[in-house]
């Protein structure tokens, strides 16, 4: 067995292209929320909740144009943490930073324990909470261990859930569409547009993902092609897709409106019982995709910290054989086994949508202020038109935001002041 001690300092080797960055986008954009939220959004909006992916989407195109050009002013990992502390200083980078941290791995948790709760569809007893966190605690650890062992097998890892996952969501598009009922559509919104808004954030969960493309940045080759290219595509793949699930859904399945497994059940209207069992499959292989993207994912949050001083420089060490962040990965990987064992996939939804706001918020007010620090490095994306596309992104995040509770703001702020305190007994200063 290859030795623990840390390598020297340098860079991570650039091992991820163009398909490995996009996967990552698209694997954690498309996860549980398409298998579960289409009767949730027909209860709110009925055939009008298509617009609520429709418009989610386009809303958060512009955040993702904000990403893509503060993502390739940096050649290192960290993601929105470096926007933020190169535009507004050292607290306010590592407050985004230890935000982005704590939400990822609070949803890799969640989203973890919902793969035995799919897998109760074939049989009962696999709903049990022993299995459920039997199985999520399996797959935890297996995830951090093959990120720990290279990322590029990781990498690997990410781009075959990306392709056994769409399959049969592709699958159920194509066969479902000659059975869709125009008459399903007869009444776009029996509720009126009121619901918009809920609906919206109920959608606003399902396509956040794309903000972790940038975050393993210093491992991706041609970082100034390669992640706009990435952030756009993905965003845009996963916003076609839903609005197709979701029309297929309606026009195929009358009780649609309020079903706890939506896909699986309008895929029976389509297929039969194979057709089912094929959709829990993909829902299973869906989240097993979302967990391979955040194990990549997750622990660079804390290398780019790490880098800057914010915590103990060990966490940047990279292993002598496999090259990547060893002691981030098992540190990480051990808080998500912890809290995989007390939080559910209900109570992920609320919490992450206030907490991701705040990366959003922070990364399109920060890029018209690092243009003002100075050019771009050479082959960096830059978005035409000034201020314009960064304060649409403002406007529709705070708009997507201002749809949820105080209860998760006082939640985030508490987790927030435990960063700071643990920043504070560092002891350590952030480098400049």
């Amino acid at each position: 067995m290859a030795s623990m001690t840390s390598a020297p300092a340098g860079e991570s080797p650039r091992q991820m292209g163009l398909l490995d960055v996009t996967c990552i986008g698209v694997n954690s954009i498309v996860g549980s929320s398409v298998f579960l939220f289409p009767g949730r959004l027909a209860a709110l909006l009925g055939p009008a909740a298509v617009l609520a992916f429709g418009l989610t989407g386009l809303l958060l195109v512009s955040v993702g144009l904000c990403f893509a050009e503060a993502s390739t002013r940096f050649g290192r990992s960290g993601g929105p943490y470096l926007y933020a502390r190169a535009a507004f200083g050292e607290w306010a980078g590592f407050s985004v930073g230890w935000l982005c941290w704590i939400a990822i791995m609070f949803s890799w948790a969640a989203v973890a324990n919902a793969i035995a709760v799919y897998l109760g569809f074939f049989d009962p007893s696999l709903g049990s909470n022993a299995v459920v966190k039997g199985v999520a605690a399996a797959v935890i650890v297996t995830m951090g261990v093959i990120n720990y062992r290279g990322v590029k097998l990781g990498a690997w890892t990410s781009d075959f859930f990306t392709a056994a996952k769409l399959l049969p969501l592709i699958l159920f598009v194509l066969l479902g569409l000659p059975h869709v009922r125009s008459a399903s559509f007869a009444s776009l919104a029996p509720h009126g547009l009121k619901p918009l808004g809920s609906a919206c954030f109920l959608a606003y969960f399902a396509f956040q993902g794309f903000e972790y493309i940038p975050v393993p940045g210093g491992e991706v080759k041609n970082p100034g092609r390669n992640l706009p290219i990435a952030l756009i595509a993905s965003l845009l793949l996963a916003s076609g897709l839903y609005m197709a699930i979701q029309a297929v859904a309606i026009g195929v399945y009358p009780g649609l409106a309020g079903s706890e497994r939506p896909l699986a059940e309008a895929a029976m209207q389509v297929m039969g019982p194979i057709g089912a069992a094929l959709m829990v499959a993909g829902a299973v292989v869906s989240t097993s995709g979302y967990n391979s993207s955040v194990a990549l994912v997750s622990p660079r949050y804390l290398v780019g910290m790490a880098e800057d001083g914010h915590i103990p420089g060990w966490f940047a060490a990279l292993h002598p054989k496999f090259a990547t962040p060893h002691n981030a990965i098992v540190v990480t990987t051990g808080i998500v086994l912890a809290l995989a064992l007390l939080l559910d996939f209900n109570k992920l939804v609320d919490f992450t949508n206030v907490v991701v706001c705040a990366q959003y918020l922070s990364t399109c007010v920060a890029v018209p202020l690092l243009r003002r620090q100075g050019p771009a490095p050479e082959g960096s994306f830059r978005l035409p038109g000034g201020w314009l596309v960064p304060a649409i992104g403002i406007a529709a995040t705070a708009w997507l935001g201002a749809q949820g509770g105080l209860g998760q703001v006082w939640w985030s702020l508490g987790i927030l002041a435990a960063g700071l305190a643990f920043k504070a007994t560092m002891g350590r200063r952030a480098v400049a």
